[in-house]
């Protein structure tokens, strides 16, 4: 059984990448031992972070170009630095790797499973899409990177997750090589629609790929 959670940052009522991880270690706690798994969805205000192999050396480069308005996050997860911000669905999932690969070891099960779901959800909007491995692991579309993964195996359950791009925002990405891949350009899902269709079918997305969790 799949719970979700939706939250979005907002001036009057704040919640950062920092309040996410808390949500995170609370429903980890929750769900542990137990058959119940969750899904976390998150808008954050600028955000950058690190993978869990980058360092010091790697959070002082990026200080150059971010700005004080942008949270700087030491690595919590697979992959290198990437962005995240308005316009941007962050997805942790959190469940048994056993229970959902079939396979107690079965990580590149469960992140090939992760993004063949969101990709359901995404080519309905745009197509043709590419779930790619290797350097290159996430969903891209002809012109760019549409969706991230960098997930952590913790005492066999799956933790952070997917970052989907959806509405262009000019602070995306700058200045960074997202995710370690030279040339890489990000792309977003909703970059033809108009800005009120943008936020409408914004609001649809949680809902939508969390369909794909629960009636797998």
């Amino acid at each position: 059984m799949w719970s979700v959670s939706i939250e979005r940052h907002h001036p009057d009522r704040p919640f950062r990448f920092s309040d996410l991880l808390t949500l995170q270690e609370r429903e980890l706690g929750r769900i542990r031992g137990t058959r119940e798994s969750s899904l976390l969805f998150a808008e954050l205000p600028p955000t950058l972070t690190l993978g869990a192999r980058q360092g010091s050396a790697d959070l002082d480069r990026l200080r150059v170009h971010a700005g004080p308005e942008v949270d700087l996050v030491p690595g919590q997860r697979g992959g290198n630095e990437t962005w995240h911000g308005p316009g941007q669905w962050v997805g942790f999932v959190l469940t048994s790797l056993e229970s959902f690969t079939g396979d107690p070891r079965g990580v590149r099960a469960a992140v090939m499973g992760i993004l063949e779901r969101v990709k359901v959800v995404a080519q309905t909007y745009r197509s043709p899409l590419t779930v790619e491995e290797g350097d290159r692991l996430g969903i891209w579309t002809g012109q760019g990177k549409l969706v991230s993964i960098g997930i952590k195996i913790r005492e066999g359950y799956t933790t952070s997750g997917f970052a989907l791009n959806s509405i262009p925002d000019p602070r995306a990405f700058s200045g960074i090589n997202p995710c370690g891949i030279s040339g890489a350009l990000p792309d977003f899902l909703f970059a033809g629609l108009s800005p009120t269709e943008q936020e409408q079918e914004f609001l649809k997305l949680p809902h939508r790929i969390a369909e794909q969790f629960i009636k797998s």
